[in-house]
This record gives C-alpha cells, sequence and structure tokens, in this order.
C-alpha cells in the first residue's frame, strides 16, 4: 500500500509540473496576472473627488479624503441619528445664499453643493435610497429634501415598506409567490438592526469588480485544455493507456494536478487583485454589514463575510469549469473546440441582457459563469433572485455554489469514464 501511495505521489508531482513548466501555460498566465493587475490598479489610481471648493482630487489623495468624509457620517443609523442629519440637511435651504437663483427648482448653488454635499454622498445615496421606490434612482436626494419630518421618519419601517413593494408590485417576467414572499420576509428579519455605518469603500470596490476574476479562470481552463486532447494529438494515449497506471493512478493524478494547480494560481489572482484593492483603499468597515450598501439587502452577513462568500462562490464556479474543460478534453481529440467552448461558455452572456418578460431565463442567466462572478448583495433587484423548488425557496448565492458543486461532482466521473473507454487510433 506504502508503494502504491508513493507511486501516486509521483506521478502527481509529474503532471503538476507538466502544467507548471508548460511554455504556453506560462505565458497565457502571465498575460492574465498582468491584466488583473492592471484591473484592479485602476479603480485606485483613476479614483476620483471632489474637495469643498470643486477642485478634483485623484488616487490616494482622494481615497484620504473620502475616508475622512465617510466617517463623518459615521455611527449606528437609529432614527434620531437620521432625523438630525435630515434635519441639517434641509436646513441648508434656508439660507439664501446657499439656494442657487438661476433656477425655477430649488436648488443649492455649486459652492453649498460641494461643501455641504458632495462629499457626504454616499451616505445621502443609502439614506435617501431607503425612502424611494424599487430599482430607482434619485441623484437630487429629493425623498430626503422633500420629507415631513413632523410624526418622525421611521427609518426601518421605510425599509420593511420598500421590501414590501418589491415583493408586492406586479412584473412582466416573475411575480413572487407566496411562498417566495414569506421566504424573504423571514430572511430579512434575521438582519440585525440599526445598522452600523461608516468607510467601507473598500470593500464596495471589491464587489464591483470581483467578475474580473473570470480573467484567471479563462487563462486556467486554457492551460488545463490540453490535459487529456494534448495526449491524444500527440499520440501518446496509446502509450499510457497501456501502461500499468494508465487507467488508473496516473488518470487520477492528471485529475487532481489539474485541480491543484487551478486552485494554486487563482489564489494567487485573488491575492494580487484583492491585496491592489484592499490596500489602496483600505480594510475599513470589514465588520459593517452589507446593508451598507443597500438597506433593503435580505443577506445577514458582515461585508467580510459576504466577500468570503463571494470568493467561495468563485472557487466553485473555478471547479465547475475547470471539471467541464477537463471532461471536454477527454472527449475531444484536439484542444481547439475545447478552448472554443470553454471561452464561449464564459463570454455568452457578457454580449446578452436580462430579459423584461422571461423571468426563467433570467434566473438561468445569472447562473451562467461571468454572471455568477457578479455580486448581489447592493442590488434591488437581483439580491431578491430566489429559486422555488417543492415549497422550498433558495436564494440566488446559495443556488450559485450548489450548482458548480454540482457540475464538478458530475463531470469528473464522466472525465474517468472518457478516458478510460478512449480508443486508441
Amino acid at each position: 500500500r506504502k508503494q502504491g501511495e508513493d507511486e501516486m505521489k509521483r506521478l502527481w508531482i509529474l503532471e503538476l509540473k507538466k502544467l507548471l513548466k508548460k511554455r504556453m501555460n506560462i505565458g497565457v498566465i502571465t498575460v492574465c496576472l498582468l491584466l488583473v493587475g492592471i484591473l484592479f490598479y485602476l479603480p485606485v489610481y483613476q479614483f476620483i473627488v471632489l474637495d469643498t471648493d470643486g477642485k478634483q482630487l485623484t488616487g490616494t489623495a482622494a481615497i484620504a479624503m473620502n475616508r475622512e468624509s465617510v466617517n463623518t457620517c459615521a455611527g449606528r443609523l437609529t432614527d434620531e441619528k437620521i432625523c438630525a442629519d435630515i434635519v441639517a440637511y434641509q436646513a441648508l435651504f434656508h439660507d439664501p445664499e446657499n439656494v442657487s437663483k438661476d433656477t425655477t427648482k430649488k436648488t443649492l448653488t455649486d459652492r453649498a453643493y460641494f461643501k455641504y454635499i458632495l462629499p457626504y454622498s454616499d451616505y445621502w445615496k443609502l439614506i435617501n435610497g431607503n425612502y424611494i421606490a424599487p430599482c430607482a434612482y434619485d441623484s437630487s436626494f429629493s425623498a430626503v429634501v422633500n420629507m415631513d419630518l413632523e410624526n418622525g421618519i421611521d427609518f426601518y419601517s421605510a425599509r420593511d415598506e420598500k421590501i414590501s413593494t418589491l415583493l408586492n408590485q406586479v412584473y412582466e417576467d416573475w411575480n413572487f409567490s407566496d411562498s417566495e414572499k414569506a421566504f424573504w420576509l423571514d430572511r430579512i428579519s434575521t438582519v440585525t438592526i440599526p445598522y452600523e455605518y461608516g468607510y467601507h469603500t473598500g470593500w464596495e470596490m471589491l464587489f464591483s469588480c470581483l467578475e474580473l476574476f473570470v480573467i484567471g479562470m479563462i487563462g486556467i481552463c486554457i492551460c488545463v485544455s490540453g490535459t487529456f486532447s494534448g495526449e491524444y494529438q500527440s499520440g501518446a494515449d496509446s502509450i499510457i493507456l497501456s501502461s500499468r497506471y494508465g487507467k488508473s493512478k496516473l488518470l487520477t493524478a492528471k485529475i487532481l494536478a489539474a485541480f491543484a494547480y487551478s486552485f494554486f494560481l487563482f489564489t494567487l489572482f485573488l491575492l494580487i487583485g484583492c491585496g491592489i484593492l484592499l490596500t489602496g483603499f483600505g480594510t475599513d468597515g470589514w465588520d459593517l454589514p452589507v446593508q451598507v450598501l443597500n438597506t433593503i439587502s435580505p443577506y445577514d452577513l458582515s461585508l467580510a463575510g459576504a466577500a468570503v462568500t463571494a470568493v467561495g462562490t468563485l472557487y466553485l464556479i473555478l471547479a465547475g469549469m475547470v471539471s467541464f474543460t477537463l471532461l471536454l478534453s477527454a472527449k475531444m481529440r484536439s484542444s481547439v473546440p475545447v478552448l472554443v467552448i470553454i471561452v464561449f461558455a464564459f463570454m455568452l452572456s457578457m454580449f446578452i441582457g436580462i430579459s423584461e418578460t422571461n423571468g426563467i431565463w433570467n434566473r438561468i442567466f445569472v447562473l451562467l459563469p461571468y454572471r455568477a462572478a457578479q455580486s448581489v448583495f447592493s442590488d434591488d433587484f437581483y439580491g431578491y433572485f430566489g429559486y422555488p423548488v417543492g415549497g422550498l425557496t433558495f436564494d440566488v448565492v446559495t443556488v450559485r455554489m450548489l450548482l458548480y458543486a454540482a457540475v464538478t461532482l458530475i463531470c469528473v466521473p464522466f472525465v474517468r469514464k472518457a478516458w478510460k473507454g478512449h480508443q486508441v487510433v
């Protein structure tokens, strides 16, 4: 038994070295690493804010100012705090010096806007967004400006009313069933209130960039696409399949090496991408709730917890796509059609959009590799995507993870079967 384990280990190391040393693989991964590094550095380098005089700041200076401005609004979002902030906001319009005389509508002057509103716009976007219709956008913060404060603000009651509107309004593509409504209402009831607010730009940027890691996935799948088809092309399949361990230990070694290679490199992609963003913007706010991104988000997670969930989903997508790649490689005699199919599978959802009339398609659409890599924690629409099955409802995050775990478990046995059943020409 010990000898068999040693032989298995030796074969695994040999297969892993083949993947690591292959010139094409080195070139592909190098290009992908550079792309990921550049694309994740751009949000840091190009980050822009305007100071109180309307002067543009970029890069680290802009990040420092943004941190200072957001932390000015930091604290527990109680009705008392929010009401006091809205009172101060509305009071700006009572000072003639702050009100523009060039428009028929009552608006702030540029000086007042740059000084009192723009630095804190992320905070006001969150507060104002709690009082507007689902999936709506209000850049003028009119809900806050026109709010009647005599009866209080009822921030969390307004949140519940917005959720109720989202769940009960009529849609052309998909209407929520009673069981789905109950599921989401139960889910939102577990979210801790009042929310804590503070600086969290690093995490917000990370969630908005997650799909860029698909570049790494594509590169990795390209590298493992020749695991079996490469042996067919070179003619080595006849020698390998007739060898002592060709259909047993060597097959297992090839599969394990492909996964080890994939996970190692993807971890490197993650360290580079996340490292650049979180070093540039900071990790501040890791313990804040995801509701600082969207007050009606139904996920009871901290930003760090949501990031771990998102990264776990990325690993499962990678595992599923690597398994699918290995299956194609074991089935096809050339790596070219394998590459075409894999790249098409990744790119398909980049060029087609959501349907306004077909809810079933929409729920399939967000499970495709590129879309599945995107975060849903800050979105009114995608955040409430559910999958009712047999009286139960599963949220989109859970379904994504289950789907790609299932793809992995289904594909691997078929990889083994395809390789063992290959007919040498």
